[in-house]
């Protein structure tokens, strides 16, 4: 009850003053009203929305490119993804040795037998150990089926008894 009266009120007052006006002053008044009602809404609508759109067209060009760069990767995994792994050739004794030499590592004994090797190494560097495992297993797709390793009293120096595994197909991963 109180807000009717209180707006018959404002509606009351409103009356009055534009009663006491002129015919000149209304049609002042009015245009007054008519430019802050479009000021009102060209600040609270029209500008956010040209500015927002003034801003996409900027940000378009790289967006496409991205994009663009997007398919271009997609397009080349999916190629990827068709083509089988090149074959890994057979690990062998001597293959083996040649790469233990290049990495400065001896073993004592290498035997293989098909897919699998057995390598026994003494007083080796433990970090050196570790890069040749590592790099067979990227070149050769060679997984540790079994280690022994004992730390011996000279820092970074191990014995080590290594039984590893050939992996020849991608599914046997």
């Amino acid at each position: 009850m109180k807000a009717v009266n209180s707006f018959s009120g404002l509606k009351q007052s409103f009356s009055t003053f534009w009663s006491e006006r002129n015919r000149r002053e209304r049609n002042l008044l009015l245009v007054a009203m008519v430019v802050v009602v479009v000021g009102l809404f060209y600040v609270l609508l029209i500008d956010p929305a040209l500015s927002g759109r003034k801003d996409l067209e900027k940000k378009l060009p790289a967006m496409r490119q991205q994009s663009a760069e997007i398919r271009a990767m997609a397009q080349e995994a999916s190629a990827l993804s068709g083509k089988a792994a090149a074959p890994v050739p057979p690990i062998t004794r001597e293959s083996l040795d040649a790469s233990l030499a290049r990495n400065g590592l001896k073993a004592q004994s290498v035997l293989v037998t098909g897919e699998l090797a057995k390598i026994q190494l003494s007083s080796v560097s433990f970090a050196g150990l570790v890069g040749w495992l590592e790099e067979m297993q990227k070149s050769a797709r060679l997984t540790v089926l079994d280690a022994n390793i004992d730390a011996l009293a000279q820092a970074d120096t191990v014995n080590a008894t290594l039984s590893l595994r050939q992996q020849r197909s991608e599914q046997s991963q």
